[in-house]
């Protein structure tokens, strides 16, 4: 039995890296399209419209590319890193409303907590993340030492 699940781990990394490959061929295609794109806009570089749907198509290759980056190499912070830039995407490109932006804001704040806080108690192998607790110990001291040096 622990053999088979070995052989299925080995064999569902084999398609992560399929899918990967997969994945760069579309963006390589995305990429070479944004030339066309840039031409398009500027022809209607004074058209509004047409910027945004020019940074669509940049977001589209830059959300490809994190997300290749993710399949590669999983990590929590490849995958906040995809998540912030789908957000700031849905953000900046899409038609949105006040409500709908604020949320945008607060899930990307939320996001870029985890990402420095919270990953600190279980960082990944190469996060160099300082420990919740002793950051704020460290910022706190810091303080205190800057408050005395300018008593003096």
């Amino acid at each position: 039995m622990d053999k088979l699940r070995k052989r299925l781990y080995q064999v569902s990394e084999g398609l992560e890296l399929i899918i990967a490959l997969v994945a760069v061929v579309g963006v390589v295609i995305a990429a070479v399209n944004l030339f066309p794109e840039l031409l398009v806009y500027w022809q209607n570089r004074t058209n509004g419209e047409a910027f945004l749907i020019f940074l669509d198509a940049v977001f589209d290759v830059v959300i490809g590319v994190e997300f290749i980056k993710m399949l590669c190499k999983p990590s929590s912070q490849n995958i906040m890193e995809v998540l912030i830039f789908l957000i700031a995407r849905h953000m900046i490109v899409q038609k949105t409303s006040a409500l709908e932006d604020l949320l945008s804001v607060v899930s990307i704040g939320i996001l870029f907590f985890f990402r420095r806080f919270m990953l600190a108690t279980k960082p990944d192998k190469e996060q160099h993340v300082p420990e919740l607790l002793g950051a704020i110990r460290h910022s706190g001291n810091s303080q205190e030492k800057e408050t005395k040096d300018n008593e003096q």
